[in-house]
């Protein structure tokens, strides 16, 4: 019972990182979290530790448990990390991700409203997410798997902070469909080759929002 709820309470608390309602740097109060969750004291904290070996939050004496900021380190780790993975696993993706899903996705992704106003932006985010993830997902190297699971969650936090930045949003919104178009043609160099292009662009246009000086 101790292990659910400490499972319970780490997938909620790291939602509401996820999602913005625990901005970076925000202080975490364990006796709020207790009562939203009708827990004890130790599954928070068993939660709260093992976000903290994930680096969703830091823990410093006799001041308490925060939030982690979107670092520039962090950012960067990411994006090398995805650049190394992702388009081998897109490429590899195209025999096993089902073609319909593809289908699917693409026309969701053509047909979704204009850019204005975060209710629009987040939904396009959430197809962004449901196509990175679904290709991870049919990867079955699980080291690989559970690598850019992380990345993809601390990835959300990075695009909550630059969805204003509209031109971002909107090409990654191009590049996917592209992707989409390329796998489903079963062109595998290509879509290695597009989704290598699109991690690079991406890590562009997010140094240049988060007002990063650009790296290679």
């Amino acid at each position: 019972m101790s292990i659910a709820k400490s499972q319970s309470a780490y997938e909620y608390i790291k939602e509401l990182i996820l999602d913005g309602s625990l901005a970076p740097r925000a202080d975490i109060s364990e006796t709020r979290l207790q009562q939203e969750l009708g827990v004890s004291r130790t599954p928070v904290r068993e939660a709260l530790r093992r976000l903290q070996d994930e680096g969703f939050v830091e823990t410093y004496a006799r001041k308490g448990t925060f939030v982690a900021d979107v670092t520039i380190e962090t950012v960067q780790d990411i994006y090398e990390t995805r650049l190394l993975i992702e388009p081998f696993m897109t490429k590899n993706a195209v025999d096993t991700v089902p073609r319909d899903w593809m289908k699917d996705l693409r026309c969701r992704l053509l047909e979704a409203p204009p850019l204005q106003g975060d209710e629009n932006i987040l939904a396009i985010m959430k197809m962004d997410t449901e196509l990175h993830t679904t290709i991870c997902s049919c990867c079955p190297n699980r080291f690989l798997r559970e690598s850019l699971r992380l990345v993809y969650e601390h990835d959300r936090r990075i695009r909550l902070k630059t969805r204003k930045n509209y031109d971002q949003v909107y090409f990654s919104q191009k590049e996917h469909v592209l992707i989409l178009d390329t796998m489903l043609e079963g062109d595998k160099e290509k879509a290695e080759q597009l989704s290598r292009e699109h991690v690079i662009h991406s890590r562009d246009l997010t140094y240049k929002s988060l007002g990063f000086n650009m790296t290679d």
